[in-house]
């Protein structure tokens, strides 16, 4: 059911600051809320990799850019464990050495109220917001964790010398600020004393674990793409956009295979590359294929009949808030509990890249929409997805909490004064 909204009340003005990670599918679930903020009167700052300050700047937030060293993290097709062990050390160095400086720099003489940050800028988010005084609120672009379920649990090698290193490292920058080893286990959880997480609890793996007193699903924000940016076919075939995200690109011939998969009697097929990516890439295609760039997901989902993507959360949240069904193709492995997830619901296929060929693909879309039990696990996702709250519960939630903290800390004054004039 839908989640009450605030009422609408005056609110002393707030200074955010918010620390995503340097990728798109961390930025862009931000920005609902930050839009949402700002309309209220308040303040947004992002310390925010360049590539993204034109986003940020579209939504009326100020902008303080840095250059991440994300570089091609998570865009090898199979990334190896070591392989992730590496870029995940030289990541977290790089949120100590490049966003904390460029966060405190710009914030010192314009002290935010709240800092949120998501987990992979951690050391970033949860220090400065000590180091100035804010108050911390974590965002979960995707599955949020706690003492039941952890993401990076299940990856975590105590073993391997690059996560070692970067445990060490995480322990000597928080020690330079204050932090001693007594304080360090509250610092080093993978959730904060407040979270917001951008799904609704239903897609959450191991959701009714997970108390609503520290975290908040709030779901996506999806707005809707503007009129007339893409028609459907009016000859009555079927529609399958395919996608692997903004960012991804073509990896393996997934698109050449995707384009085989479809009929094209019955099919209308819609991909989307990523930007950047060479069209040429993928050679002469068949007429029933529109390749674009880019094109925003809300323009083709709500006449789509299938979603093909890599189980982004961002794709799928746009997809089952209108209720579009999704195969999935996943290559890590946080994406593979995405697409797990899918399945579980009932809303999706999930599809393995080492069995991905036309034949299974067609087969796998075949087997989904035949399903009959497949419209009414979509109709109670999107419901849930629609009912989560979306960027007006996240505000309301920000406005409370801080809110609450300034009490807090007027009744503490208030009781020293007291204790001090007995």
């Amino acid at each position: 059911m839908p989640h009450p909204q605030s009422p609408a009340a005056p609110h002393r003005a707030l200074h955010c600051a918010v620390l995503p990670f340097a990728d798109f599918g961390h930025v862009a679930p931000s920005l609902g809320p930050a839009r949402e903020l700002i309309a209220r009167g308040h303040r947004v700052t992002y310390v925010v990799d360049e590539r993204f300050a034109a986003l940020v700047g579209e939504a009326g937030a100020r902008a303080v850019t840095y250059t991440s060293a994300r570089g091609d993290f998570y865009r090898s097709a199979d990334p190896s464990p070591d392989q992730l062990a590496d870029e995940g050390y030289a990541l977290l160095v790089d949120t100590i050495r490049t966003v904390f400086p460029a966060a405190l720099s710009a914030l010192a003489d314009d002290v935010p109220d709240v800092v949120l940050y998501d987990f992979e800028n951690v050391a970033a988010g949860r220090v400065a917001a000590r180091v100035l005084g804010a108050l911390p609120v974590q965002m979960f672009p995707s599955h949020a964790a706690n003492e039941t379920f952890s993401l990076r649990k299940q990856m975590w090698d105590p073993g391997h010398p690059r996560m070692a290193d970067g445990a060490g490292a995480l322990i000597a920058f928080m020690g330079e600020h204050g932090i001693g080893l007594d304080e360090m286990g509250r610092y080093g959880t993978e959730w904060d004393e407040h979270n917001l997480v951008f799904l609704p609890r239903e897609f959450q793996i191991e959701g009714d674990s997970f108390d609503d007193d520290r975290f908040a699903f709030v779901g996506p924000t999806v707005t809707d793409a503007p009129a007339g940016l893409w028609t459907p076919p009016a000859d009555g075939r079927r529609t399958a956009l395919v996608s692997l995200g903004t960012e991804a690109g073509d990896r393996g011939g997934f698109f050449r295979t995707c384009a085989t998969a479809f009929d094209p009697e019955r099919w209308h097929v819609v991909m989307t590359l990523g930007r950047g990516v060479d069209r040429a890439r993928l050679g002469p295609l068949p007429e029933h294929i529109e390749v674009h760039e880019w094109l925003p997901h809300p323009a083709v989902l709500p006449y789509a009949d299938v979603l093909v993507c890599h189980a982004g959360m961002g794709s799928l949240m746009e997809a089952l808030y209108h209720g579009t069904p999704v195969v999935a193709v996943p290559r890590a492995h946080e994406l593979d509990l995405s697409a797990a997830r899918l399945a579980e619901c009932g809303v999706g296929r999930a599809l393995p890249r080492a069995e991905l060929d036309a034949a299974t693909l067609a087969r796998t879309v075949t087997d989904l929409l035949d399903d009959p039990r497949t419209p009414a696990a979509l109709t109670a996702m999107r419901a849930a997805v629609r009912s989560a709250g979306g960027a007006r519960r996240a505000a309301d939630l920000v406005e409370r909490w801080s809110a609450a903290r300034r009490t807090d800390r007027a009744g503490r004054t208030a009781g020293l004064l007291s204790g001090a004039a007995r």
